[in-house]
């Protein structure tokens, strides 16, 4: 099956990753959604396009090789990369959001740094700045703030010093914000921090959309449940780190269900592929994951090729 193929990390699934995401994002040029940017050039949307499919295989190959590294799944795999070019399958087109959340990939990476460092406060410091960057843009992100203090109790780093530098690294940003606009006499900006019940009205989905969302929360839903059953046979390592990416992944589920920004939901796809390609790698039954794996490879393909308008 083609997940088996995926569980390792030969050169020439490289190939054929980036042949799979070109043919994934070239249907999004013969899409409604594309062929109405309101683009004073036409040249500019296939920019875009280009933009966009660039960022996100980086984007991919990065997160793969960061989860690697840094031992969170320790089998050599593709599995992941290919993950997460699924799971943006909405947001193709979106290049703020995905701008967005390859920074997020470097605030992870700050994160997953301060496993047995005995002064992180480089990392610690960076993440922070990381947060207070995106917050000029979506102001709710600062919740995040609480993922930097829970990494440093589950890593058992916890000093009256880490507590205060991310606060500090939160306002540094501000204040060179601040001193621009005092000295030209601006109106100071403030983030301003809204909670909303943000709903989705499921009716109005297309049929493809439906059976992606359904594909996708069953396959998050029993990913969940296998860290939960398996986490205590990990390694000391990998079993903090998910630990993390847990709260990672409820911190971010909490903005999306409570943001008036929907396109904030695409800060989901970091834990979000990290938690499904766990249970794509690892879970038992090969036969069962290998299916749900093609049902979501699918999945995927019908949600593109239905956005497609001949």
């Amino acid at each position: 099956m083609i997940l088996n193929y995926l569980k390792n990390n030969n050169s020439y699934l490289l190939i054929i990753f980036i042949v799979f995401n070109l043919l994934f994002f070239t249907s999004l040029y013969f899409t409604d959604n594309f062929q109405n940017l309101n683009l004073e050039y036409s040249k500019y949307k296939i920019l875009l396009l280009i933009g966009c499919f660039i960022i996100t295989t980086l984007h991919s190959i990065a997160l793969n090789n960061l989860i690697y590294d840094k031992d969170v799944i320790k089998k050599p795999n593709f599995v992941l990369a290919f993950v997460f070019i699924l799971i943006t399958t909405p947001f193709g087109l979106n290049m703020k959001m995905l701008i967005y959340s390859i920074v997020m990939l470097l605030f992870l990476q700050c994160i997953l740094k301060l496993y047995k460092q005995q002064f992180p406060y480089s990392s610690v410091f960076n993440a922070s700045i990381i947060i207070s960057f995106l917050s000029f843009f979506i102001p709710n992100i600062l919740l995040l703030y609480l993922l930097i203090i829970i990494s440093l109790i589950i890593f058992r780093n916890i000093k009256w010093r880490l507590i205060i530098i991310p606060i500090l690294g939160i306002i540094i940003p501000y204040l060179f914000i601040w001193t621009y606009q005092i000295f030209y006499s601006k109106t100071l900006f403030f983030p301003e921090i809204n909670f909303s019940i943000n709903s989705i009205e499921l009716y109005n989905l297309e049929t493809s959309v439906l059976i992606w969302i359904g594909v996708v929360a069953l396959i998050m839903l029993l990913s969940i449940l296998e860290i939960f059953v398996w986490m205590f046979k990990k390694s000391i390592r990998s079993r903090e780190s998910f630990s993390i990416i847990l709260f990672y992944f409820f911190l971010t589920l909490l903005l999306s269900f409570f943001s008036e920004n929907n396109d904030i939901v695409i800060l989901l796809m970091i834990p979000s592929t990290i938690i499904i390609t766990n249970y794509f790698v690892y879970h038992k039954n090969k036969k069962w994951s290998s299916a749900l794996f093609l049902i979501f490879v699918f999945s995927s393909i019908f949600y593109r090729i239905s956005m497609i308008n001949l």
